[in-house]
C-alpha cells in the first residue's frame, strides 16, 4: 500500500499507528495526508528517525547525507507536526538497546554470512547492512526513533 492511500482506504479513523511508514513519502507529507484520515481528536502514533543531539561524528553526518537527507531533530519534527495541525500529546525515545538486541544482533551476522555471496545485488546489501550497523556503532547516540504520539487538532 502507498502511504499516500491511507486517507482513500481508511477516510475516518480514530488511531493511526505508523512505524517507520512515514518515511516512504516524507515525515511532513505523511502527516499532512494522513489527517485527512484521522478524525478530530483522533491519534496518530508515528515514529520518525531523528537526530537526537546536536553534536554528531561526522562519519554519521556523511552517512545520513546519502542515506536520509531529510532527517531532522526531534524539535523540528515537533515543529513540523504542529504545523501539520496536531497536538504533541508525547514523545517516546526507542532505546538503544531495541536497535542492538531485537535488529542488528540479528543483522549483523547474516549480513556477514552474505558479504562474499556469488550474487554482487545480495554482497551489496550485505555491505550496505554492514556499513549502516557500523554507522550506529559509532553514532554515540546521536540519532534514534521517536514515537511522536500525536493529537489531531479540531
Amino acid at each position: 500500500m502507498d502511504m499516500a492511500d491511507i486517507p482513500t482506504v481508511f477516510p475516518e479513523i480514530d488511531l493511526l499507528w505508523a512505524e517507520g511508514a512515514a518515511y516512504n513519502i516524507g515525515f511532513a507529507n505523511a502527516l499532512i495526508s494522513w489527517a485527512k484520515a484521522i478524525k478530530p481528536d483522533g491519534f496518530a502514533v508515528v515514529t520518525e528517525l531523528c537526530w537526537l543531539r546536536e553534536k554528531i561524528p561526522n562519519a554519521v553526518r556523511e552517512f545520513f547525507r546519502s542515506e536520509y537527507p531529510e532527517m531532522q531533530s526531534v524539535v523540528q519534527n515537533i515543529e513540523t507536526a504542529e504545523e501539520a495541525g496536531y497536538k504533541i500529546f508525547n514523545t517516546y525515545r526507542l532505546l538503544t538497546g531495541a536497535w542492538i538486541e531485537n535488529y542488528y544482533d540479528v543483522l549483523e551476522p547474516r549480513a556477514q554470512s552474505l558479504a562474499n555471496h556469488s550474487d554482487v545485488a545480495v554482497r551489496n546489501f550485505a555491505f550496505e547492512a554492514l556499513k549502516e550497523i557500523e554507522t550506529f556503532k559509532i553514532s554515540e547516540d546521536s540519532y534514534g526513533y521517536v514515537f511522536y504520539i500525536l493529537q489531531r487538532s479540531c
